[in-house]
């Protein structure tokens, strides 16, 4: 294997690592009763993982000739990741602040002003998790559009992305400013959750036979 294959073989294994990273971090904070501290790292930390699984992925999408849509994907993915780790850290500041607010408000009606402020401040958090949420989906569909020409395991990972991350992208189209959730229909977000399960699943079982076919 040449030195350029390797450098994109590293690349690769790098986004896989922090894919990886980026599930468990997700899956820890959504499922483990960690203690604050570590649940507060683990939300931080999620949309730099994020980051740095489009950027490494990038030379595997763009290694059968779809520069494009490779390009688009990872500037959409580390965008959607870079918005992740602002809307996270805009939340947490804003729900600290403010409660010590409500908390330390020396009548009721003060504290009612700090809820209504807090209330305010949320729709700022919904616009981030909009932002990120559509960034997000067009680079799977982007993803998607790249695996449907790698054989039958691409094409159904490929119609697989389409069928998790569409409704979840339309549904926030067609309800937005309001979530999907408080308009009556559903959160679509672990839909995605499970679309970059297979996404990882699928470049790390390329990294594998890579190895294996240079060992």
């Amino acid at each position: 294997m040449g030195d350029s294959n390797q450098a994109m073989l590293r690349s690769v294994w790098m986004g896989t690592a922090f894919g990886t990273s980026a599930l468990v971090l997700y899956l820890a904070r959504s499922f483990l009763p960690l203690p604050d501290r570590l649940a507060t790292y683990c939300y931080l930390l999620f949309g730099p993982c994020l980051v740095l699984a489009f950027f490494g992925w990038w030379p595997f999408m763009e290694r059968a000739g779809a520069i494009l849509r490779a390009r688009v994907a990872t500037v959409f993915g580390i965008i959607a990741g870079a918005t992740n780790m602002m809307f996270a850290v805009v939340q947490m500041n804003n729900l600290y602040y403010l409660r010590l607010k409500i908390a330390a408000a020396e009548s009721e009606a003060l504290a009612g002003e700090w809820k209504r402020i807090l209330v305010g401040v949320l729709t700022v958090q919904n616009g981030l998790n909009f932002t990120m949420d559509f960034f997000l989906d067009v680079a799977a569909f982007c993803y998607a559009s790249i695996l449907w020409r790698e054989g039958a395991l691409g094409r159904a990972l490929a119609l697989l992305s389409v069928l998790l991350v569409g409704p979840h992208f339309f549904m926030k189209l067609g309800t937005f400013p309001e979530p999907p959730a408080e308009a009556g229909l559903f959160d679509g977000g672990p839909l995605v959750g499970v679309w970059f399960l297979l996404t990882t699943l699928y470049v790390s079982r390329w990294c594998w036979q890579q190895r294996r076919a240079t060992s």
